[in-house]
């Protein structure tokens, strides 16, 4: 049933937005055609399609003249996205022993399928929690996080969005020494999963904190 992951639901999501902007701005034909081209030829790219239904369900694309038709066409398509399986309060207790007393966000109110990465701030303690998986490994990173209230270009999105840095602090190699590694990332995560539609460039950035 599932052929698509909350990414590239989010990447299609972009390129229904696509074709709805080449209706409303051009009557041309030709750049219509041409832009309907772009799209097939991206999805195609970016989606594996274990069969023919799979396409077809996604074929409404090209016709999206309004918000309505985008709208509804995202209610129809949002059901063969494999949600990100939702991780147990144990469980993100486990993966940050340290946290005694460590804050967990309300699950029942993310939307799992357009959730890549889990991710919360703890005023509290400044910090803020990045929960992924790796090979369907439950993984995650907790940093501080100094929100700078401008805009910038978000490491794990790539758009333009209030950035704050994330700050991760690893052991040196000598006894008693620290690194830090970090980035600009969005201050709205479910705004970064939102405009996420590439996970490589998520996967790197998590990397590069180990």
């Amino acid at each position: 049933m599932y052929f698509m992951t909350p990414e590239q639901f989010q990447f299609v999501k972009k390129q229904a937005k696509k074709i709805l902007n080449t209706y409303t701005t051009s009557n041309d034909q030709k750049v219509i055609q041409a832009i309907q081209a772009l799209v097939q030829e991206e999805i195609d790219d970016k989606l594996t399609f274990g069969e023919i239904e799979q396409q077809i369900v996604l074929q409404p694309i090209f016709h999206i003249q309004s918000k309505e038709q985008l709208e509804l066409f995202l209610k129809d398509i949002k059901q063969y996205v494999e949600p990100f399986q939702q991780p147990t309060e144990a469980e993100l207790k486990k993966l940050f022993p340290k946290d005694k007393k460590l804050k967990l966000p309300k699950l029942e109110l993310f939307d799992w399928q357009e959730t890549s990465y889990l991710s919360w701030f703890d005023a509290g303690t400044n910090r803020k929690y990045i929960v992924y998986r790796e090979d369907g490994a439950l993984k995650g990173v907790r940093g501080t996080f100094s929100n700078s209230a401008k805009v910038g270009i978000c490491t794990v999105c790539n758009q333009h969005a209030k950035v704050g840095m994330l700050l991760v602090s690893k052991k040196g190699l000598d006894m008693g020494t620290y690194t830090k590694r970090g980035n600009y990332i969005c201050d709205d995560s479910g705004a970064c999963n939102e405009a996420l539609s590439d996970l490589e460039k998520f996967t790197n950035f998590v990397n590069n904190l180990k």
